[in-house]
């Protein structure tokens, strides 16, 4: 089953809605474009929005596996996911800027709760920033963890003084 588009927010949580479903990456026209070409692979969420913990929020998971692109070898692999969501719902921009310091705020505008869109937006900042597969992963690390001594420096050559030099040119004339 789908997960739904969106839904009301002051329905969902006066009623202490759920959501859950699938949602094909194909659908999500931002995301797909960061995944390997080709492949459709299907994010599973479970959404809950309640005021149990004294403010609107939506919070649950959202887990899958897409195929990236190593950035460093070019080698397809796949990437596991699983999010925990905890969204502060906020109904004013003054409300989104008081509640930034404690809480992930989520600007709800005319009562709308684009739950694929959020899906999407949460992935989007989970994904890595420069992909790489686990094999070029763990080159990077091993590298960081022992860098490299730096080559061996050449002793400068000894440099006479040059006021030295010039004491001596000046006493071989006397």
């Amino acid at each position: 089953m789908g997960l739904a588009h969106e839904a009301r927010a002051s329905v969902a949580l006066e009623r202490a809605q759920h959501y859950a479903g699938e949602l094909a990456v194909s659908q999500c026209t931002r995301l797909s474009a960061e995944i390997v070409a080709g492949t459709d692979p299907v994010l599973r969420a479970e959404l809950q929005a309640d005021r149990r913990s004294g403010w609107p929020r939506l919070h649950g998971r959202v887990t899958g596996t897409l195929a990236l692109e190593c950035r460093r070898c070019g080698r397809v692999y796949d990437h596991a996911l699983d999010l925990a969501l905890d969204l502060r719902l906020v109904f004013g921009e003054a409300e989104e800027r008081a509640a930034l310091a404690e809480a992930e705020p989520l600007l709800i505008e005319d009562d709308r709760l684009p739950l694929r869109q959020i899906v999407e937006d949460e992935v989007l900042l989970a994904l890595p920033m420069l992909p790489r597969c686990q094999s070029c992963e763990n080159e990077v690390n091993q590298a960081a963890a022992h860098p490299a001594l730096p080559p061996e420096q050449e002793a400068p050559a000894s440099r006479d003084n040059p006021f030295a030099v010039l004491k001596r040119q000046l006493q071989s004339k006397e």
